[in-house]
């Protein structure tokens, strides 16, 4: 008698794929089985401590922010005419910006305090120019001085301007008559040695 032969290709592909199938799913269980990382019972968020380097460099960039304000702008500010020159600021509050003649030189002070013996460029920038005028610290406010017929001076003479300068933010000025007639009408005699500029330093004619 012939022995039959079981063993049918097609049925022995089948078996191997199911079994393949089925561990794949007990893989899968098993995977899924594993405990998933626990939250607050209470419904708050996790916080989380940053070393102490990342504390310190925030506190410096917050206090660094905190140095350096923006735009100045208050509502109440208006130039106000005095004996010599003109004054920008808030009535009854320290000025933002004071603007005097003497000797055919216009002196600037931006009342904000640095460093005392600190140098810097106080920057006018208006619609018609800029302005960039050397200017030191006394530990109270920023100083510096010009000859009154520079024509850079257009970027404060030609309309609404903003003065800025390290650490003293953006000080916001409307066109002003005030303050455009203290430049134009600090006039330098002919011949006359505008005190402590050096000739040489002297605009073209």
């Amino acid at each position: 008698m012939d022995r039959h032969d079981d063993s049918d290709p097609v049925m022995t592909g089948s078996l191997l794929s199911r079994t393949a199938l089925i561990g794949l799913i007990l893989l899968s269980t098993a995977c899924s089985s594993e405990p998933e990382p626990q939250q607050p019972t209470d419904g708050a968020v996790a916080r989380f401590d940053l070393p102490e380097q990342d504390k310190g460099e925030m506190a410096r960039q917050r206090a660094l922010s905190e140095a350096m304000p923006g735009k100045i702008d208050p509502p109440d500010a208006k130039w106000t005419q005095v004996d010599g020159g003109a004054r920008y600021g808030e009535p009854g509050k320290t000025p933002l910006i004071e603007m005097t003649c003497e000797d055919g030189m216009v002196s600037v002070t931006r009342n904000a305090a640095s460093d005392d013996g600190a140098k810097a460029l106080l920057a006018f920038v208006g619609y018609r120019g800029i302005l960039r005028l050397k200017v030191e610290n006394d530990g109270k406010a920023w100083r510096g001085a010009l000859r009154s017929d520079d024509p850079h001076w257009i970027a404060v003479t030609g309309g609404p301007f903003y003065a800025t300068v390290a650490g003293g933010g953006k000080v916001i000025s409307p066109a002003s008559s005030i303050a455009a007639g203290t430049i134009t009408n600090c006039t330098i005699e002919p011949d006359a040695t505008i005190k402590g500029v050096d000739e040489t330093e002297a605009p073209p004619a």
